[in-house]
């Protein structure tokens, strides 16, 4: 991307689509082009938003494939930068907060796409994947689940659950990408007021995860009774 500046800042693509302009922000951000981006007036983050509102201008246009896959390369990047899970480290605390209060608006729309646009293997594929890279950053959205569970019908939702659930056959105390894809579908159960299946969920991280945390995880569904010690 390109910055030009007469009396506001413009913007303007420089490779030929908004998808190969992302992919050569992220190269050149995991190159540290945009390190410590505070102290670069910003450019980075600048171009970050600017994005976004590409993004979103797209998206009222109904333009769902290529949001899907613009959203999915820029929001996997950014939760993984800003937890310093990538190369790119732009050195804001919370960078997500710095692009947007409602950070959550993004992952709504993005999920939107993913549901629009994708068979149910590679809905299965993208969002195993998205679980993942949560659980690794430890953040948590609310429109996530909720838009999966709006926007799909309840038997495909339901495949989606069992594809997701199969990835983690074999679980052992070191997969913890398995152990996030299961947080995940607990999410939904929960979302959905469904302890049967929640419980059911919990039982899978018996001999995974410590005893004591699986009785923890239970008993937040509905935190009745005293709340159990983890440590």
């Amino acid at each position: 991307m390109k910055q030009t500046k007469t009396v506001k800042y413009h913007y303007k693509l420089t490779e030929e689509t908004l998808e190969k302009d992302i992919e050569s922000f992220i190269k050149e951000a995991r190159k540290g082009t945009f390190s410590w981006d505070y102290k670069h007036n910003s450019e980075g983050l600048k171009i970050i938003k600017q994005y976004f509102r590409w993004l979103q201008e797209k998206f009222d246009k109904k333009e769902y494939e290529e949001c899907n896959i613009c959203y999915g390369k820029l929001i996997l990047f950014l939760i993984d930068s800003s937890v310093g899970e990538d190369d790119a480290n732009f050195g804001y605390e919370d960078l997500l907060s710095r692009i947007d209060k409602d950070f959550d608006r993004f992952i709504k729309d993005y999920f939107i796409c993913l549901v629009k646009t994708c068979d149910i293997e590679e809905l299965t594929e993208r969002t195993a994947d998205y679980a993942v890279r949560l659980g690794r950053a430890g953040y948590g959205f609310d429109s996530d689940i909720k838009t999966l569970i709006e926007e799909l019908d309840e038997q495909t939702l339901k495949n989606l659950e069992q594809r997701m659930l199969i990835k983690t056959e074999g679980m052992t105390k070191k997969d913890e990408d398995k152990i996030d894809i299961v947080h995940f579908l607990m999410e939904i159960a929960q979302e959905q007021n469904d302890k049967k299946k929640y419980l059911r969920l919990c039982e899978t991280l018996r001999g995974v995860v410590p005893d004591k945390e699986v009785d923890y995880i239970v008993w937040e569904f509905d935190e009745i009774g005293p709340e159990p010690e983890v440590f």
